[in-house]
């Protein structure tokens, strides 16, 4: 089916069946594809720009997790399922398809759909080709009855972009519930105008240009800059000075705020001492109009370290971190 989309003119297409991982990895970087575009947009929770960037400049490596492997895993048997629900022809795409108009975005598709004649799916009237999309979800989290999370549609109207392709069923596996879900995404030639226009804004001005996109203070994101190399020793340009204090003057306020914080809640602490009676329990529940407080006791257990090494057990069952720590003084 995907000989319908390269015949249309739209898009080139590449063979990948037959190539290693490293020469994948290394077309997949040069270009935008659909599980970026959620992060360009600003719509993905766990990736943004910047983590975006580093792995289309090779400097950062995210070789999966036990989440990508069993989506992988399950892809096919998940696909075989949707055929079999949805009683219609879907097929594997063998390679990345690469849009000519805009020849940064690719497309590495789950699959296409061909309705013969017209077909209600999860309540929308489809006819002729389209896409297919296989997602996994252990809890289902950001799927609804007729919603699915933001990252998700951005990724398939990014394929619809390159492909041209009037919608897409999304099929997603929830591993707690053992269910299955079908979604179809109607093309948004609205939506895609603006994502085309962020896309290449973002390999124009950032990636051609080695120009890393600002931080967004993502989690995921700052893990990524902690392992990025740096010389022992170098010299900052003066736009850094500038970071530099604007950091401090967060830190400052961050630190009066903690200690702020921590007086609150010591005054909070004792008038629950007095509410209390001066009686010492384990678990304490105090509500004070719209608010419920507990404050309970906990215990936490932690090896002696110096008996262990006395007894020649500490290296045996020790184990190593490595961690980049930034501290920040005066230039004397």
């Amino acid at each position: 089916m995907y000989e319908r989309i390269v015949e249309s003119g739209l898009c080139e297409f590449t063979d990948t069946s037959r190539m290693r991982r490293a020469e994948w990895l290394e077309l997949r970087r040069n270009g935008i594809g659909g599980s970026d575009a959620g992060a360009i947009m600003g719509l993905n929770k766990y990736a943004t720009p910047l983590s975006v960037y580093l792995a289309k400049k090779d400097m950062s490596h995210f070789e999966g997790n036990a989440a990508t492997e069993w989506g992988n895993i399950l892809e096919d048997p998940i696909r075989q399922k949707a055929k079999e629900e949805l009683g219609i022809q879907i097929e594997t795409v063998p390679g990345m398809l690469t849009s000519r108009e805009h020849p940064f975005m690719n497309a590495n598709l789950d699959g296409l759909v061909f309705v013969d004649g017209k077909k209600e799916i999860a309540g929308n009237i489809v006819s002729g080709l389209g896409g297919h999309e296989i997602k996994t979800s252990r809890t289902g989290d950001g799927f609804t009855a007729d919603e699915i999370p933001d990252c998700y549609y951005c990724q398939v109207q990014h394929y619809m972009a390159v492909t041209g392709l009037p919608f897409f069923v999304l099929t997603v596996y929830i591993l707690d519930r053992y269910e299955g879900n079908h979604y179809v995404i109607p093309r948004n030639d609205e939506f895609i105008e603006r994502l085309i226009k962020t896309e290449e804004d973002f390999w124009s001005n950032n990636v051609l240009t080695n120009n890393p996109p600002a931080p967004t203070g993502n989690e995921n994101e700052a893990d990524l800059v902690k392992l990025l190399p740096m010389a022992e020793s170098i010299q900052l340009g003066a736009d850094s000075e500038g970071i530099i204090d604007e950091l401090q003057e967060v830190k400052s306020k961050m630190k009066e705020l903690d200690t702020r914080k921590t007086a609150l809640e010591e005054r909070l602490k004792l008038s629950m001492n007095e509410a209390s009676g001066n009686e010492d329990a384990e678990k304490t529940t105090a509500i004070c109009g719209a608010y419920r407080i507990t404050y309970n006791k906990q215990t936490r257990t932690l090896a002696d370290s110096d008996a262990l090494k006395k007894a020649g057990l500490f290296e045996t069952y020790s184990k190593t971190s490595v961690s980049k720590v930034m501290r920040i003084s005066a230039n004397k």
